[in-house]
Formats: structure tokens, sequence, C-alpha cells
């Protein structure tokens, strides 16, 4: 029971809203000579990320189907003997999880970005600072 309080104490804490601490008038980072100027009006320019991550999940499926058939060409010229068709049983079974592994983690991820955002995976991109401003202490 303890710990079940201990557990629930430390996710409240973080999924409580906060409330604004820093108030006063809003300061701009974008000016000239600024340390953050070059910044400023930053852009990824569309969905870049979106296309590098599925780029990127594209790769490894690729790559996790070569091990698959290195895997079966191992099978077919281990001519019987045992330690080399447990070793290639050993690269399918790894490929097959890989592949697995793959196309869950690109499943939930999409699914999580769009009951997040909204958008999927192919859309996603990276806040810009188009006047970066935020507010700072008394």
């Amino acid at each position: 029971m303890k710990k079940l309080i201990a557990g629930a104490t430390i996710v409240s804490a973080y999924l409580l809203p906060f409330t604004k601490v820093f108030a006063g008038e809003p300061i701009d980072l974008c000016l000239e000579g600024g340390g953050f100027g070059g910044l400023c009006g930053l852009n990824f320019g569309g969905p870049l990320v979106g296309s590098l991550l599925t780029l990127a999940f594209v790769g490894a499926t690729i790559i996790a189907l070569l091990f698959l058939i290195y895997g079966g060409i191992r099978w077919i010229a281990s001519g019987g003997d045992k330690t080399q068709v447990e070793g290639a049983r050993e690269a399918i079974t790894g490929a097959l999880i890989g592949l697995v592994i793959v196309f869950l983690s690109y499943f939930i991820i999409n699914i999580l970005l769009t009951f997040f955002t909204g958008e999927g995976l192919s859309s996603l991109t990276l806040p810009t600072i188009p006047s970066a401003v935020i507010d700072k202490t008394d």
C-alpha cells in the first residue's frame, strides 16, 4: 500500500499543472546583437523531421530484411552442421524480432503523435522561433 501511495504521489506531482511563476514585462530575444539572434526565424521547412524518421524506419526495415535473407542463406549453406544451423536460426530469429520492433515502434509513435498533436509522423515538424518573447523576472 505504501508503494502505491508513493507512486501516486510521484505521478501526481509531475502531472499537476504548475502556476506561472515568472511575471513581468516581456523581453524580446531577437534584438540586434543579442545572443539568441541566430535562432530568430529559424525554420526547418515543412515535414523534414517526419520524413527523416520515416526514412530511418524504412532503413531499419531494409537492414532487418537483409539479415533475414542472410540467415536463410547461412541455413541453406550449413550442410546440416548443427552449429551453423543454430547460428543461422539465431540470425533469422534476431531479424524477425528486429522487424517486429521496428513495425511496433513506428505504429506506436504514429498513434501517440496523432493522439497528442493531431498530426501523424509524416507531418511532424519542429517548432520555430518567429518572435521569441519571454517573461522576465522583476
